[in-house]
Formats: structure tokens, sequence, C-alpha cells
């Protein structure tokens, strides 16, 4: 809308928004719109016949998968973030000679309007990489064998990682999933502190081929459709990739090259623990 301006040349634009309901914390959300509370992103039952995101939500494994590199035993986890968004976690093991490794891959996925297909915004075709669920409890990508969700398994809510509780000293490793790379395989030590909601800095040390290699900056949320993740803007490594860091919780990570969108397959994988 427009506000009164009282004849003035330059006209003053408002716009309404929705708070939290616990209201909002100034020394939090400086310069950014506060998430909706859980209860208020609107995952439940819809009346147009698809199927939620809280539906959906659960604990899902298959015997084998194709994405995004052919994957024994893989499992993957997926949280509603909103009506048609949801964040996807994927594990398992690559056995596609010359790759061979664990592997680890995360992705926020957004609905395709009037499907029960969700796509990865972060890849540059919106025909591929779609992930459709299914009323069964299945969910298949691409051509290969489907996820079944496990008969065991809860709904999920979206639980904020929060940059507090990621502060301290962790440890990690990283190798190439092409046996011909193991070699260059390195650990890290890592200690991160919080700057606000949103942010935190972090100073590492890396070893590879018994050669030290030290790297700080600063890691900053990744939101998607105005919504927070449990993402992080990793930055570029020295080789040039661009590393998305990824929390299951405040104690676990997990990494992958995510220049061209998403992890090509082959690519090398990151895993780090909190120690303290």
């Amino acid at each position: 809308g427009v506000v009164d301006d009282f004849g003035a040349s330059l006209q003053m634009a408002a716009y309404r928004v929705t708070l939290p309901r616990g209201g909002l914390d100034r020394s939090k959300w400086a310069g950014r719109p506060p998430p909706l509370a859980p209860e208020d992103l609107h995952t439940g039952p819809r009346s147009d016949g698809l199927l939620s995101t809280d539906e959906i939500s659960g604990r899902y494994s298959a015997a084998c998968s194709c994405t995004p590199a052919p994957t024994i035993c893989p499992s993957m986890t997926v949280v509603p973030l909103g009506a048609d968004t949801i964040e996807t976690w994927r594990t398992g093991c690559v056995f596609f000679p010359p790759f061979i490794g664990p592997t680890a891959e995360g992705a926020v996925r957004t609905r395709n309007p009037g499907t029960n297909a969700f796509l990865n915004p972060q890849n540059p075709d919106p025909n591929s990489n779609l992930m459709t669920f299914s009323a069964d409890g299945t969910a298949k990508s691409g051509c290969c064998c489907g996820y079944k969700k496990r008969r065991t398994s809860q709904k999920r809510a979206f639980h904020k990682v929060e940059t507090r509780d990621l502060a301290g000293k962790w440890r990690g490793c990283g190798c190439s999933l092409f046996v011909q790379f193991w070699p260059f395989s390195f650990i890290s030590c890592t200690t991160k502190k919080a700057l606000d909601q949103d942010r935190y800095e972090v100073s590492e040390i890396s070893c590879c081929l018994c050669l030290p290699c030290s790297d700080s900056g600063t890691r900053t949320r990744v939101y998607v459709n105005g919504l927070p993740t449990n993402r992080f803007d990793g930055g570029y490594d020295c080789c040039g990739k661009y590393i998305i860091h990824r929390y299951r919780d405040p104690g676990c990570a997990g990494g992958a090259d995510f220049s061209r969108g998403h992890p090509p397959a082959g690519s090398s994988s990151f895993f780090a623990k909190k120690l303290c």
C-alpha cells in the first residue's frame, strides 16, 4: 500500500509482514524478516487432494539408487519446511568402480505446482532431478528403483539448528569417490564462533598428503523461498569448488561440491563431528 505523504513528490510504501507468535526479537532478526513458527507453516492436510509435506515427511530407505550416483543401501530423511517445500538428506555407499565410498547429499526441494513431485531449485534444469512421492509411501527420483518409507518411520518436523549450538571445536574428514584420488583425502580441525542467528565464523587447519593448509571465513545460512534451512554457504575451497555444509543436528555435519547446482557424480564428500 501507500502511506499518505501530504502531497510530497515521493511516495512511501508500506508492507505487511507476519511476525512469529513469540514476537520480534530485534537482537536476532535485524535486517531479515523472522521465520514463521512451525505451527504457522501450514504443512498439514490439504484441500486440493495433493499430499501434504507433513504426510510425506519421515525416514525412507531402498536397496539401491542411481541418484546422484549408483548407491547401495541408501537412506533418506524428509523434513517439511512449508506447504510446498521440503528438505531431504540422503546417505549411502557408492559402488560403481572406479567410484567407491560413502556419500551424503542434502537438498531443499519445492513442489512442482499441482503435483506431488518436488524439484531441486539449485538444479538449472526444471525438468530433471524431480522426486515424486506417492500415497503408498514411496518416493521415486529418476528412472531407478524408488525409496520406501520405513514401517517404523515417524513424521518429522523442521528443527532449526542454532549457530550458538554449532560454536566449538570440530573434527572432520573428506575424500573423493574416485579411487585414484583417495591419497588426496584430508582431515580437518575447525573452530566455530557464532556471529548471529544466520552466520558463524570458522578457523580451520587441514592436512592433505602431510601438508598443512589453513582457512578462515564466515559461513551464512541458506534461505529458500524466505524459509531458513540448516544449510550454510561454505564458500569456495582451495580447488575452486563451491561447498555447502548441511547440519543434521548441532553435532553432525556433511558437505559436498555444489559448483554445478548439485553434487556431481564422483565428487568428494565431507563429514564432520563436534567434539566440544
